[in-house]
């Protein structure tokens, strides 16, 4: 499934689920430094470019972490609730270079139950591997595990069953790792790419809920959880009102795509980010961006740019693109 698909009719509650994603982390050194951080965010696709470097006088062997988003499987994770980029145990289709050479990382799947592992138990009754993308949905892949395994997943609450469907209850924890080592006094390149999850609400006549469309509850006066969160001035609302109401009734206007980038976490390595760089690319020139950044700058059609120095994280990023329905079949 692309990370925007959408299926089905337009209604009310026409959206996808979506997790923050982030960068790698590192095992705590002090004598790691990060020169730079080049992060671009897109609707298809966010890169990240670091550069490190050693600066003690003998070399550093240490792990390094891609975590993917906790997927808590009791809630249901189903298309079109959830738009996974990919359908694969790596649903985010990560992809890693090191100075400029491909390199593969292991891939590390956990599940955890009410706060303890359960991986063995899943492993042993062969049901690691469900999973919300694939077809059947989750009740048909519970159906073809062994009677007897199933009998002891449900005595443990790791599987509930109703009526009419079986839930898995585990969060599962997937996470990309492998060894660096980082010579003294070498600048290391370390660059990754990935499809982001992307959540989505409908906005146009057709999501009417009462009277009100998706912007009067999402945009409202400016002073809805949302409008704080993305920082929707006057100016954004005012441009999102007057598209909709350009809307033929029953048509979509826009599809709101969340994006969140997690950047606060695991800041494992020496001192203050020399340089951030930090792009924002919102699809195409009519397409409306909205977030909580300052010192953003234009510098393309479509793209937005800002540069920071001695960068220290202390927020993650959150944005919304507003997606002019013409924009994307």
């Amino acid at each position: 499934m692309a990370a925007l698909l959408l299926s089905g009719p337009a209604a009310a509650n026409d959206s996808t689920g979506f997790q923050g994603t982030g960068g790698i982390e590192l095992s705590a050194s002090q004598d790691i430094r990060m020169l730079s951080e080049d992060l671009r965010i897109g609707l298809d696709e966010i890169r990240v470019s670091y550069v490190f470097r050693n600066v003690a006088d003998h070399p550093v062997d240490t792990l390094v972490v891609f975590p993917l988003p906790d997927l808590d499987l009791s809630r249901g994770l189903t298309a079109p609730n959830w738009a996974f980029p990919t359908e694969s145990p790596d649903f985010l289709g990560f992809q890693l270079w090191v100075d400029g050479r491909p390199l593969v990382p292991q891939l590390e799947r956990r599940a955890f139950f009410q706060g303890r592992e359960v991986t063995r138990d899943l492993e042993a009754a062969g049901a690691l591997d469900l999973a919300p993308w694939k077809p059947g949905g989750y009740d048909g892949q519970v159906k073809a595990i062994p009677p007897a395994a199933l009998e002891r997943l449900r005595r443990a609450g790791l599987i509930r069953s109703g009526e009419d469907e079986n839930t898995p209850q585990w969060v599962l924890r997937t996470r990309y790792h492998w060894r660096q080592i980082f010579p003294p006094g070498v600048n290391v390149q370390v660059r990754h790419a990935y499809r982001p999850f992307v959540g989505n609400a409908l906005i146009g006549k057709a999501a009417e809920v009462d009277g009100r469309t998706v912007v009067g509850r999402l945009v409202g006066d400016g002073t809805s959880a949302d409008a704080d969160r993305y920082c929707l001035d006057a100016g954004t609302r005012r441009a999102l009102t007057a598209a909709e109401n350009r809307t033929p009734a029953g048509a979509m206007a826009f599809t709101a795509a969340e994006i969140e980038y997690i950047l606060t976490t695991a800041r494992n390595w020496r001192g203050p980010i020399s340089r951030f760089r930090l792009t924002l690319d919102k699809g195409e020139p009519d397409n409306i961006l909205s977030l909580c950044w300052t010192g953003l700058k234009k510098v393309g059609p479509a793209t937005f740019e800002s540069v920071v120095d001695d960068f220290v994280p202390d927020r993650d990023i959150r944005l919304l693109i507003f997606v002019r329905a013409k924009s994307r079949p």
